[in-house]
């Protein structure tokens, strides 16, 4: 099996004019393991665009494989937002490359250093307005099958997601302020709740942190009140909130027919505890 120190030659020979040598040179690319991107990463300068098309496939096969192995690390955390982050991490670094230069963490840091500087008091109605007013953070309506608007990553850098996307962001950022703002699996639209002296308030993170308050639910469900609110007042723990973003995920790759995809993080809804 091939060394990181074989990488360059390997590489010099990825276009070889003999196809043999081409097929051998794949077949110990293939054969590397989870860590090939990475390890070729140090070896940049030597990638031309024609190098990186013809070893595209076998990177984006030992991603799928660094994908599930690593899948296991944050279900031995015990904190449940270090939980749902670092499920998270995994997911953007998935679908940006072992290489991308932004990582989820700073990405969270630079909000939660941004808000503080503006609202040095700040509570979660005005780190709600922060993030999706301020910012415009917004809710994907257009584009709304796409995969990367499962990625918390890429929904603070291009300020659009899905309603849990937007949703773990005001939860990770507000837990870096000591705010315990929590999940709500709503069906159909993820919420976020926090406690406001003896009510809950509810907060619509995909569009642009509307507030809805416990008593105005009451107005407007009547009949069905107190069979949402039983919905609305369950426990909702890091489990159920990854579960979600990876069916999300499985639709949206079904929609675009990526069947590679689709299949793996079927795989990796398997391997993802139900509670």
């Amino acid at each position: 099996m091939a060394e990181k120190k074989d990488l360059p030659y390997l590489v010099s020979l990825i276009d070889d004019d003999i196809s043999e040598v081409r097929d051998e040179v794949l077949r110990e690319l293939s054969n590397y393991g989870s860590h090939l991107e990475q390890d070729l990463y140090e070896f940049i300068n030597i990638l031309d665009s024609n190098k990186i098309e013809l070893i595209r496939p076998i990177i984006e096969s030992s991603r799928r494989i660094w994908l599930k192995e690593n899948w296991i690390t944050w279900q031995t955390l015990e904190d449940e937002y270090s939980r749902i982050e670092s499920a998270c991490t995994l997911i953007s670094r998935y679908q940006y490359g072992m290489s991308y230069e932004k990582n989820l963490a700073d990405e969270l840091n630079n909000l939660m250093i941004k808000f503080v500087q503006f609202y040095p008091h700040g509570d979660e109605y005005d780190l709600a307005r922060f993030l999706f007013m301020d910012e415009r953070i917004e809710g994907e309506k257009l584009d709304f099958y796409n995969p990367k608007n499962s990625n918390v990553l890429f929904a603070i850098t291009e300020k659009r997601g899905l309603p849990i996307t937007l949703s773990i962001i005001y939860m990770l950022v507000g837990k870096r302020i000591g705010m315990n703002i929590d999940g709500c699996n709503f069906p159909g639209h993820f919420l976020t709740k926090f406690k406001d002296s003896s009510q809950t308030v509810f907060v619509d993170c995909f569009n642009n942190g509307r507030i809805v308050y416990e008593d105005e639910l009451k107005e407007l469900l009547y009949d069905s009140y107190e069979s949402i609110m039983d919905i609305l007042n369950e426990n909702t723990t890091a489990n159920t909130i990854i579960r979600r973003v990876v069916s999300n995920l499985i639709n949206a790759y079904k929609e675009e027919h990526d069947q590679l995809n689709r299949f793996l993080f079927s795989e990796i809804l398997q391997s993802t505890p139900v509670n």
